[in-house]
C-alpha cells in the first residue's frame, strides 16, 4: 500500500498558492495601484484563499473515506522484512490459505544463527523442523470467520540449547522462563503503543495483541519493530 505524502500536498498548496498571489500583484502593477484595482486584487486573493482551502478540505475527507486495511499493510512491512533477513528468516505460507484448524499463516527462523555469517543457504531453502521452525504467526480468522487483531510468536527448545542462564534443575532449557522474559521486555519496550503481551508457555507461544492499537501506517510499522526487537532478543540469548 502506497504510503500518502501529506508533505507533498503541502509543498504543492503553497508553491502554487504562492504562483497565485504573485500573479494577481503583478496584475495590479500593471493595471495601477488605484483604489479600484486594489480591492479587485484583494477579491482576487480571497477566492484563491478559498479554493485552496476547498481542495484541502476535499482532500481530507476522501482520504478518510478511503479504506484503511492496517493488516494487510502490517503483512506487507513483514514481508520486507523476511526480504532484508533472508538467511535467517523465511516466508512459508504468508501468500497462501494456510495449515490447521484455523488455517494459519506463518514465517520460519532458521535453528543455526550462524548461518547469518556462512551464508551456507537461504532460510528459504533449509529443511523445515529440522532446520528451522515457526517464528511468526500471522492474524487469523476465529471459529465466527472473524479475522483477530492479534498474531503470535512461536520458540523451541533448541534455539537455546547454547544459553546457560536459563535451565531447570535437571539442565534442560527452562523454555517458560524465556517466554515471560520475553514477553515482559515486550511490555516493557512497546507498552506505549497500546499492544497486549501474553505469555503462553504451554503453547510454547506470545501472543501479541493490537486491538487497542492505533490503525496508522506508523503504527504498522512499528509491529514490525517489535518483531525486529524480539528477533534480537532471540539472537542475544541463543
Amino acid at each position: 500500500m502506497k504510503k500518502y505524502d501529506d508533505y507533498l500536498e503541502k509543498i504543492l498548496t503553497a508553491v502554487f498558492g504562492g504562483i497565485g498571489t504573485i500573479a494577481i500583484f503583478i496584475n495590479l502593477l500593471l493595471k495601477g495601484l488605484t483604489s479600484e484595482n486594489i480591492l479587485d486584487a484583494v477579491k482576487d486573493i480571497a477566492g484563491l484563499v478559498v479554493v485552496i482551502a476547498v481542495f484541502l478540505v476535499a482532500n481530507k475527507l476522501f482520504r478518510k473515506g478511503e479504506k484503511f486495511d492496517f493488516i494487510r499493510l502490517f503483512e506487507s512491512h513483514l514481508k520486507d522484512w523476511i526480504n532484508q533477513n533472508d538467511y535467517l528468516i523465511s516466508d512459508e505460507n504468508i501468500d497462501e490459505e494456510g495449515k490447521g484448524k484455523f488455517n494459519k499463516r506463518y514465517c520460519s527462523m532458521v535453528i543455526d544463527h550462524s548461518n547469518i555469517v556462512t551464508r551456507k543457504k537461504r532460510a528459504k531453502d533449509a529443511t523445515p523442523k529440522k532446520e528451522k521452525g515457526a517464528f511468526v504467526y500471522l492474524p487469523y480468522k476465529d471459529e465466527e470467520g472473524m479475522l483477530r487483531n492479534e498474531f503470535e510468536f512461536r520458540f523451541n527448545e533448541r534455539t537455546f540449547d547454547r544459553q546457560n542462564i536459563y535451565r531447570t534443575e535437571s539442565g534442560e532449557v527452562d523454555l517458560k522462563a524465556i517466554i515471560e522474559r520475553i514477553t515482559s521486555r515486550i511490555d516493557d519496550n512497546f507498552m506505549h503503543l497500546q499492544i497486549d503481551a501474553k505469555a503462553n508457555p504451554s503453547y510454547k507461544t506470545i501472543t501479541v495483541s493490537f486491538e487497542k492499537m492505533g490503525r496508522t501506517e506508523e503504527n504498522a510499522r512499528k509491529l514490525i519493530d517489535l518483531v525486529e526487537f524480539v528477533k534480537t532478543l532471540v539472537l542475544a540469548l541463543a
